[in-house]
């Protein structure tokens, strides 16, 4: 069974964090602010997920946890509000984060990422049929070739194709890819997009969906439905 220590203010039986993850199959160690936390390595966990207060600061959160001894290879996620996704998308250390209110399954699945990531076979890149995206060395080639895709572009491509499957707001993709010190409208995530399905060409441009109303998507296979708006 997997191991995941919560870092949260709540009693157990008030949080809605415990119960999804008890719920999702995980056994869960239970951590609070200034008790404990200094040994959560001890409990060998696969995830750490930091159930962040109303109002609270993500990154102070997450500083604490990974101020402990032991912490560097271990994924962190964040439970926080609307108000605070830049904040979070600011956070580099963190592995991903979750949004109130919670939704049953997703905190558990999401948890699950960093652990799915760990034992594919090259985690250095993403490779669908002639497209190659290598995460590492910054570069995507279609057949063979490069693409002149621009940092920014790489950036985005990057980070959707990182998290298959998994739908982002366009605000998300601002705090997450940009930095949660960008100000520009959400219109510059609909741009790049754009750029990059026209470079990535048929069919692997549709693997870069729209969801209506939500924002965007990377599905990994070759022929998807027309994401056309």
């Amino acid at each position: 069974m997997d191991i995941c220590v919560v870092i949260t203010a709540e009693a157990p039986s008030e949080s809605a964090v415990v119960r999804a993850l008890r719920e999702g199959g995980w056994r869960v160690v239970l951590r609070y602010p200034g008790r404990g936390t200094d040994e959560i390595a001890a409990d060998q966990p696969d995830v750490v997920v930091v159930d962040v207060p109303v109002h609270g600061s993500v990154r102070a959160a997450v500083d604490r946890v990974i101020a402990a001894p032991g912490m560097e290879d271990i994924p962190i996620l964040a439970v926080v509000d609307q108000d605070a996704v830049r904040e979070a998308g600011g956070v580099r250390r963190l592995a991903d984060f979750v949004l109130r209110p919670l939704r049953p399954g997703e905190l558990s699945a999401r948890a699950r990422r960093p652990l799915a990531a760990g034992v594919r076979d090259d985690a250095d890149r993403i490779q669908i049929g002639g497209l190659i995206i290598d995460l590492k060395g910054f570069e995507v080639s279609k057949d063979g070739a490069v693409l002149d895709l621009t940092y920014q572009e790489f950036q985005l491509l990057k980070f959707l194709a990182s998290s298959s499957g998994q739908a982002f707001s366009r605000d998300q993709l601002l705090a997450r890819v940009w930095g949660y010190d960008y100000y520009g409208g959400s219109r510059t995530v609909d741009i790049h997009v754009r750029r990059i399905r026209a470079k990535l060409g048929q069919p692997y441009a549709n693997c870069l969906q729209t969801i209506r109303h939500v924002g965007y998507k990377w599905v990994s296979r070759e022929v998807v439905p027309d994401p056309n708006e």
